[in-house]
């Protein structure tokens, strides 16, 4: 799905994708304690979505976000990123799922990272809020990993699988594993079929930490490279802030048209340094010292965000 998701800034700030941070996302649930942008991307060797930008931070309870690539009605969908986190003492709820708007709480691919005996445990369910399988081998927190998520649509009604397989630095994820780390899971509780729409990012509780990026969702197994086939980009459009660097003191909005828009200009440790509500297509940030910044625009129906540098 996605280059990189952009979150608000992951969602998730971009050049990158929930690279950067960024999933451009549209909230799920009120905006109380948003999902923010991280200072540092994650890198893993070999990987499409590797090292692009900052990250996103589902490091709390609030905000949910999701990020629609299109409705799939058959074949496999692929969402693909990276996935660090640290230790915590919470439960450990999902914090990914497919998401069909139309249907409800239909949440699938419901993937968990909760704390185990110091280290992270991985589980996964097809609609079930508790993981219906976990990965026998406990993972370190602090450590990157690359994690896909496979939505597999079959005919029929209710059955649809789907699988994650988590991949740790030096691992072979060139082809799609003959066996998944997990399931394939197929529906058990679930009274509908959902369509495959968007990939969301859930905040379940306070204690969370988890930095997530380099988003990709496709229709076939491609994590090395991306091409025009099998994939739905979902980075920030570059025309959307122009010019980037900024020399004149004045940003544009290109694909915003006279639209009411919430602008928020945060520097790299977070502090939120312009805000402006305006349905004007341009901003003056003449006020603001020379450095990188991300931006944030929100219209009624999405939020994108982006590194912004000025001069």
């Amino acid at each position: 799905m996605l280059k990189k998701l952009y979150f608000l800034f992951f969602l998730f700030v971009t050049n990158s994708s929930f690279g950067q941070a960024g999933l451009g996302p549209v909230r799920i649930n009120a905006a109380t304690n948003p999902v923010l942008v991280t200072p540092q991307g994650l890198t893993f060797s070999g990987y499409v979505g590797s090292n692009i930008g900052l990250a996103a931070g589902v490091n709390n309870t609030g905000q949910d976000v999701n990020k629609s690539f299109g409705a799939q009605t058959s074949g496999s969908v692929y969402a693909s990123f990276l996935v660090n986190a640290t230790a915590n003492t919470g439960a450990g709820g999902y914090f990914f799922h497919f998401y069909d708007p139309t249907a409800s709480t239909a949440f699938r691919a419901r993937t968990f990272i909760k704390p185990k005996n110091g280290q992270m445990l991985v589980g996964f369910s097809f609609n079930q809020a508790t993981p219906q399988d976990s990965l026998k081998t406990l993972l370190n927190f602090g450590q990157t990993y690359l994690f896909v998520v496979k939505y597999k649509i079959v005919a029929g009604a209710l059955n649809d699988s789907v699988s994650l397989y988590v991949f740790a630095e030096g691992e072979n994820f060139s082809t799609e594993p003959a066996k998944p780390s997990l399931g394939p899971l197929t529906s058990m509780d679930a009274t509908t079929d959902i369509v495959p729409t968007c990939i969301a990012l859930r905040q379940f509780e306070a204690a969370q930490r988890i930095t997530v990026d380099g988003f990709r969702v496709k229709t076939k197994w491609q994590l090395k490279t991306d091409d025009a086939a099998g994939i739905n980009p979902v980075k920030a459009d570059p025309t959307q802030f122009y010019p980037n660097p900024v020399t004149n003191g004045t940003i544009y909005f290109a694909n915003q048209t006279n639209q009411q828009k919430q602008i928020e200009i945060y520097d790299m440790v977070g502090r939120k340094v312009l805000g402006k509500n305006t349905p004007l297509n341009n901003i003056d940030v003449s006020a603001l010292n020379p450095g990188v910044y991300s931006i944030k625009v929100q219209t009624n129906d999405n939020i994108t965000s982006s590194k912004l540098v000025v001069k």
